[in-house]
């Protein structure tokens, strides 16, 4: 693995919450594996739940979902909801007004899934909640639970939201330190972020903001 030895910065669009009705349909797709990754930067006033991301299905609406807290200290919990079981909040990171990328990994064949925060594994799991692969035909949708399948919206995220990517695969922690640098994966997408792919509620405005990356590395 090499590393640069300055910092880089690009320029991104991302879109700024409440989100609302942001979603993609997945449309006649069932995986038995699934990486989410994203960028978010937590709005610092906001104290509710807020849910990251939700993928529901017809047959089960909290199919996929990821939905963190604040403490008291000010720290953000992140917690994993897989075929309706809800794990708890562990993994944390500062809720500092930074953008941060959290990458959740799910594989049934392993039996295991995995969430990181700026390229560090924060929590992980195991058991018999992955004995089945994750249900196609569904919606995803950016920054609100789906209550109901692709409506019923509560729990909405406050913040900005960007670089969102979707794999059918099985990443490796180095690949998703590498994605955290702004290094691509050599891996194919089910989704690359791109907004012209995404519906939008018009409450929720696209902003340019600044994207500082650490350095690329070669994978």
């Amino acid at each position: 693995i090499g590393h640069t030895a300055t910092d880089t910065q690009s320029r991104i669009w991302s879109i700024w919450g409440p989100i609302l009705d942001q979603y993609l349909i997945i449309a006649s797709l069932v995986v038995n594996n699934l990486i989410v990754c994203v960028r978010v930067q937590w709005d610092t006033e906001w104290t509710d739940v807020s849910t990251v991301f939700s993928y529901a299905a017809p047959v089960l609406t909290n199919e996929f979902q990821l939905r963190g807290r604040v403490d008291t200290q000010g720290r953000i919990h992140l917690a994993l909801i897989i075929h309706g079981k809800h794990f708890p909040y562990k993994a944390s990171f500062a809720n500092d007004g930074a953008l941060h990328h959290i990458c959740v990994t799910w594989s049934r064949m392993k039996n295991h899934w995995a969430i990181y925060v700026d390229g560090d594994r924060k929590d992980t799991g195991s058991g018999t909640d992955m004995d089945r692969d994750i249900h196609g035909d569904g919606i995803l949708i950016l920054g609100q639970d789906q209550d109901s399948f692709g409506g019923n919206f509560t729990e909405p995220f406050f913040g900005n939201i960007t670089d969102l990517n979707v794999w059918n695969a099985s990443l490796e922690t180095r690949h998703v330190r590498a994605l955290n640098l702004c290094s691509a994966t050599i891996r194919e997408k089910l989704f690359s972020w791109n907004l012209s792919l995404i519906d939008s509620h018009h409450v929720v405005k696209k902003v340019k903001a600044p994207l500082f990356c650490p350095g690329r590395i070669t994978i």
